[in-house]
């Protein structure tokens, strides 16, 4: 029995599910220079991976280059990692006139600015695509002045950078705090990774992408969205759970039973680590609303009444961003059944962890610039939709060629996404600021 439900790797194509609206913005936004923030396993490489695979094509602006940063110590590791990835990626390149043997040995900096003056040679701009750039940590303490210059190349504007990790990254602006321009991170536009949109949640559960695609009754679907909070990740653990073929041979999906939803210790070890990046304050938040089980906005403010409720609302908004928290009927609890249940299993341990790896001061500044910079992005998308829906508009009030049908189809895509954006931007705004959106 071959279970389509992929759990622990990345994907790519039709396995990819969701982010469409991601993907746009990214490929569209004049920033030359993205970081994507996301817990373990919610699927930052996959996003990286699908950025690759939609910008490789003919008629692509961008010639792709995936860089795992993961498990480097020094510019060295860096700079092979780099020339390796050059390798598997040689097709691309030699179309640009790059011979990519006549980099083995340079520099990563030397790589990089080679690569970027062939591409935009060919007319096209490099989309470089880092993973695991917690790498860099280890570089900032050791070769700050080598890490400053890989910063200007990354922002460099005739490329493009998407960097992911988690937030542990935010490090990178303490221990770049000294430099005479500024932190590491200043000038990264910081968005947030988290779960799917329903309809695109819902097509992952049924495999719609799929070459058979599974039967689930909406009640079992509404279950599944429940418990996992649409987090790719999980909807994918708890589905390969429920698994079953039919005697025809079809897929389908049984009803979740109590023990379903346990978390495993690969689920515990993966909890474990994002509590360790969460900040004091954050962990307070976690604790005392999985205490609680669910809890008022009113409630969390008078919890945590020695710190102010301005600064209560920034981290809230973080913590729903990366799903560690979610909203229900207004008020507040934890962002999945798995993390609340090992939460409940392990809150005598928790308690006594005082360590914390990220102050709350370096992550409520970053949280505020991502929140802006969120409000910005989402302000831009909608102009861009108010405009393509219009130019439809106008083209189905002068089509006579028998494309109506076609156009009204796309007409009904654009309010439909209009319709999320608009949403998404009004909820946004009052997660931080309570008050109407002007």
């Amino acid at each position: 029995m071959r279970i389509p439900y992929i759990v622990g790797r990345w994907v790519n194509d039709r396995h990819h599910y969701g982010r469409h609206r991601l993907f746009t913005y990214l490929l569209d936004t004049p920033d030359v220079a993205l970081w994507i923030v996301g817990a373990r396993r919610i699927g930052k490489t996959s996003l990286l991976r699908q950025l690759e695979f939609l910008s490789h094509t003919d008629d692509s602006g961008y010639v792709p280059l995936f860089w795992d940063m993961q498990g480097c110590e020094t510019s060295g590791d860096l700079s092979m990692e780099l020339y390796m990835a050059l390798e598997d990626a040689a097709n691309r390149f030699t179309q640009c006139g790059i011979e990519v043997s006549d980099l083995e040995g340079q520099d990563a900096l030397v790589i990089l600015r080679r690569l970027t003056r062939a591409v935009n040679g060919a007319g096209k701009r490099l989309l470089l695509l880092i993973d695991e750039a917690e790498a860099l940590l280890a570089i900032a303490r050791a070769e700050p002045a080598w890490l400053a210059r890989l910063r200007r190349a990354l922002q460099d504007p005739n490329q493009k950078c998407v960097l992911a990790s988690t937030k542990l990254l935010a490090q990178l602006n303490d221990l770049t705090a000294d430099w005479p321009t500024s932190p590491f991170l200043f000038g990264f536009n910081m968005l947030n990774l988290w779960s799917l949109d329903p309809d695109s949640a819902t097509a992952l559960i049924e495999q719609r992408q799929a070459v058979e695609q599974v039967t689930v009754p909406g009640e079992i679907v509404e279950e599944i969205l429940i418990h996992t909070n649409r987090h790719p990740y999980l909807m994918q653990f708890l589905c390969h759970r429920l698994y079953a073929e039919q005697e025809d041979g079809t897929g389908y999906l049984r009803a979740p039973t109590d023990e379903d939803v346990n978390p495993d210790n690969l689920l515990a070890g993966l909890f474990l680590v994002d509590f360790q990046h969460l900040t004091k304050l954050e962990r307070r938040l976690l604790l005392a609303i999985g205490r609680s089980s669910i809890v008022t906005e009113a409630e969390i403010l008078t919890l945590l009444s020695d710190q102010s409720p301005d600064r209560i609302l920034t981290f809230l908004w973080g913590m729903e961003k990366l799903g560690h928290l979610r909203q229900v009927y207004g008020q507040w609890t934890i962002g999945n059944e798995y993390l609340r249940r090992w939460l409940q299993q392990e809150l005598d341990n928790l308690e006594r962890m005082n360590d914390a790896l990220l102050t709350d001061d370096t992550f409520e500044t970053l949280l505020k610039v991502g929140h802006a910079q969120e409000v910005q992005s989402f302000r831009a998308e909608i102009e861009r939709l108010e405009s393509a829906y219009d130019s439809l508009k106008a083209d189905i009030t002068h089509n006579h060629n028998g494309q109506r049908d076609a156009l009204r189809a796309d007409l009904h895509r654009i309010e439909h996404l209009l319709k999320a954006a608009r949403r998404d931007l009004e909820r946004s705004y009052l997660r931080r600021h309570q008050t109407p959106l002007v």
